[in-house]
């Protein structure tokens, strides 16, 4: 009897000290409220650290497995205080460590605590950009943060591109974008990384990813708790244009779930100045110049939720609905003069109208769980998206001809809208072998692409718009896209290898109600390996050696052969028999610290998709449709050079791409050359009492297959202050200094045309930010399977 009892008594003394323990006190301090400080715990026998968490208020409460110890001490760090020390023991599930008192630092007269992630970090695979808790969360949205990152630029301030590699594909939570514009929608302080992806693996889709890749991340919410953040700017330029924006963005997380939601909206009006001249390369001797304006209003709207439940430790699912929307019109006016053996024969005024809206619903599913304690995961993806576009296009053109002095009129009116809608299935599976380092993923994916599309035309019949049915059409359009992958990679002291291959099935269906037949009807497999070397020779050193290939896909809309009139001067018709681009780029990397960073490139396509463009023989009637050239080659070559001191951080960029384009016979034309260059800078200084000053400097010159630009210089800064810690901020945003103006020339199949074009001006802009909420962590330190439990 006395046995049993006994051990029921050391049975009851192990539960006592298995249980979890709380350890609650409260904080004394000159000030009602403190400062974020850190409260950690550790072991009194070795000093172990068993637990830390935030301190963000007079009183905390912190959960602890004793695991039959009893012997613990608390450190308490908080800004403007000592740090203090206290010893305890664990007599019972609850701890009280009752009042404490801290100590004013009295060796300094003001202390101030800045938290400042590392900016930008070179990865194997590229570059990491952090946005959250750096100075590039203070910018506008998604579009300025990509211009501002290394590696990337933005030759007409529409499109991002990646140096030397052309347009990436991108992806933001795992979803690729549809538009450009997107990326205008999404505020800057609701994305936590980016991720410049110039080394693919197989696990991304061949379309776009030979171009590079670029995944963005918004934010997932850790701190237990809520933030509401606000933010809301208004600006004008010199030519009286204004723009305006309001975000609100709400984080939440309460235990296991989470979530972020965020909505606004942006306004801008613009003002744009043309002239053009042109000529024909044949021996017809015509030309023309023109001069033209344009008053252009833009609307963006966009709403999001991403919510994330934390099953347990292992398994974690998330689902999010985003809408990206916009609007606006425009209007043009232009007077042209049409020339034959250099005297004037035809004047012509147009007067023109457009309007669009765009909307982009998007929705995901996301599971993930880690199948295994070496970080083996496994991730399913479900990703919908629909996209609703319409446009309404007129322009009244009025001619006169000179010798005969008489008049003609031409009014045409354009309608189109097409829904495409994409679902895709994809499952990715990661395993990591413990004991040699290896690490093997596969997986596969599926997606489907419906879209229906109507291009009307009207003609104008006394002041009445009626529909042309033989110009007039509407097709249906089916992709079916099939992917399945697998990529092995191993990191030994000094070289890291990774390889990989993926396979696609590619089936596309299109037929036109207005022709009444079936346009296009193919199929094909293509492979495209990848691959990747990494030497560190040392730790101030690293080489980096890649391969890899992809596809670019034609769009929908270029397969249809149906003619479509723009204006009275210009049409267009697709082409049923366009191939697909086969892409393969090879580079060289190397990067000094880590942080320094030199690239060389050379890439080459297959086949790339261009444009056949020819003015007729008896008119100045321009006609144009896509076609396969025979190829284009590029070598490109970078340097990147961050900064990061005290007092200054950002990062400069020099760059250099040489590119040949070859064309078949049927272009007309003669092998081309392209020489383009930048050099980026974007500077931050840090100032004393919260200010920080941002420095950007673009020079770039650009061009592409069928055209090349001057270089065109682009300098702006901005003045912030900030004020209670980061929570509330002012900002001054000065842009366009020198109002650059962009010097284009166009090479077509017999006609050559130059532009100088502005429609940008010096713009002064006044922001404010603010954030409040309450957070406290979560935070649980999970002990080390090496045993090692005393290394953070």
């Amino acid at each position: 009897m006395i046995r049993i009892i006994l051990l029921l008594l050391c049975l009851q003394t192990s539960l006592l000290f298995s249980q979890s323990t709380r350890i609650t006190g409260t904080i004394v301090a000159e000030q009602e409220s403190i400062a974020l400080g850190q409260i950690t715990l550790f072991s009194t026998a070795d000093s172990t650290l068993r637990k830390g968490s935030y301190l963000d208020s007079t009183y905390f409460t912190l959960p602890l497995n004793a695991n039959k110890e009893k012997d613990f001490y608390l450190k308490i760090s908080v800004p403007t205080y000592l740090d203090t020390l206290i010893s305890f023991q664990i007599t019972d599930s609850v701890v009280d460590l009752g009042a404490i008192t801290l100590a004013k630092n009295l060796d300094l007269e003001t202390v101030d605590v800045v938290f400042r992630k590392e900016m930008f970090k070179r990865t194997m695979d590229g570059i990491s950009v952090n946005v959250d808790g750096t100075n590039l969360q203070t910018l506008a949205n998604l579009f300025e943060v990509l211009k501002a990152s290394p590696k990337l630029v933005s030759p007409d301030d529409e499109s991002i591109e990646i140096i030397g590699r052309g347009s990436p594909l991108i992806l933001i939570d795992r979803q690729a974008i549809i538009s450009n514009d997107e990326l205008k929608a999404i505020p800057a302080s609701q994305i936590e990384r980016i991720e410049i992806i110039t080394n693919p693996s197989a696990k991304y889709k061949a379309q776009g990813s030979s171009n590079g890749v670029i995944e963005v991340f918004t934010k997932d919410f850790h701190l237990e708790g809520y933030n509401i953040t606000a933010r809301a700017e208004g600006g004008i330029n010199t030519q009286l244009q204004p723009s305006a924006g309001m975000h609100l963005g709400l984080s939440l997380k309460k235990k296991k779930f989470s979530m972020n939601g965020y909505l606004g909206g942006s306004y801008r009006q613009t003002y744009g100045l043309s002239e053009a001249t042109g000529f024909t390369t044949d021996d017809s001797n015509r030309g023309l110049s023109s001069f033209s304006d344009n008053f252009n209003t833009n609307l963006w709207q966009y709403y999001s939720i991403k919510t994330a439940y934390k099953i347990n430790d292992k398994q974690k699912i998330s689902l999010g609905l985003n809408g990206y929307g916009g609007g606006g019109v425009s209007s043009d006016n232009a007077t042209t003069e049409y020339l034959t053996n250099n005297e004037v024969t035809t004047r012509s005024t147009a007067f023109s109208e457009r309007s669009w809206k765009w909307l982009n619903n998007t929705s995901f599913l996301n599971y993930t769980i880690e199948t295994d304690t070496n970080n083996s995961n496994l991730e399913i993806n479900l990703n919908y998206v629909n996209k609703v576009s319409a446009n309404d296009d007129e322009t009244n053109s009025q001619f006169e001809y000179l010798e005969s002095g008489a008049e003609s009129v031409f009014d045409i009116r354009n309608e189109s809208r097409d829904i495409p809608q994409i679902g895709e299935l994809r499952i990715v599976y990661e395993h990591v072998f413990d004991t040699t380092g290896w690490k093997l993923s596969g997986g596969g994916s599926y997606s489907l692409l419906i879209n229906g599309k109507r291009f009307d035309r009207f003609n104008n019949a006394d002041g009445e718009w009626i529909i042309d049915e033989v110009f007039s059409n509407s097709y249906d359009y089916k992709e079916n896209n099939g992917a399945a992958f697998f990529e092995v990679s191993k990191k030994w002291d000094k070289i890291g290898i990774r390889a990989g291959l993926r396979a696609e099935y590619t089936s596309l269906n299109g037929y036109s109600n207005s022709l009444e037949q079936q346009f296009i009807d193919s199929s094909y497999i293509l492979p495209f390996p990848s691959a990747s070397i990494l030497f560190e020779p040392n730790e101030k050193l690293g080489i980096t050696v890649f391969y890899d290939a992809g596809i670019n896909r034609p769009q929908f809309s270029s397969y249809d052969p149906f003619i479509r009139k723009q204006d009275s001067l210009s049409i267009e018709y697709g082409n049923p028999y366009l191939r697909p681009s086969k892409e393969h780029s090879v580079g060289l990397d190397f990067d000094l610290f880590y942080a320094y960073n030199i690239s060389v490139s050379y890439s080459y396509n297959d086949a790339p998709i261009s444009s056949i463009s020819f003015v007729d023989d008896a008119s100045f009637l321009t006609e144009s449709t896509p076609w396969n050239a025979e190829s284009e080659q590029g070598l490109s070559a970078s340097f990147s050079i961050p900064l990061k001191t005290d007092w200054l951080q950002g990062w400069n960029s020099i760059w250099v791409d040489y590119s040949k384009y070859s064309f078949s016979p049927i272009f007309g034309r003669e092998d081309f050359f392209n020489l383009t260059y930048g050099v980026y800078s974007y500077l931050t200084f840090i100032l004393p009492r919260d200010f920080n000053i941002m420095n950007r400097v673009h020079i770039n010159k650009w061009g592409g297959a069928d055209s090349e630009m001057n270089a065109n210089f682009n300098w702006g800064m901005r003045f912030t202050k900030k004020y209670n810690g980061n929570k509330f901020k002012i900002f001054v945003d000065v842009g366009n200094i020198i109002p650059p103006k962009r010097k284009r020339t166009v090479y077509s199949g017999n006609f050559q045309y130059s532009s100088v074009f502005q429609n940008q001006f010096t713009t002064f802009k006044l922001g404010l930010f603010y954030k409040f909420g309450r957070l406290k962590t979560d935070a649980q330190i999970k002990e080390s399977t090496s045993g090692q439990s005393d290394r953070l």
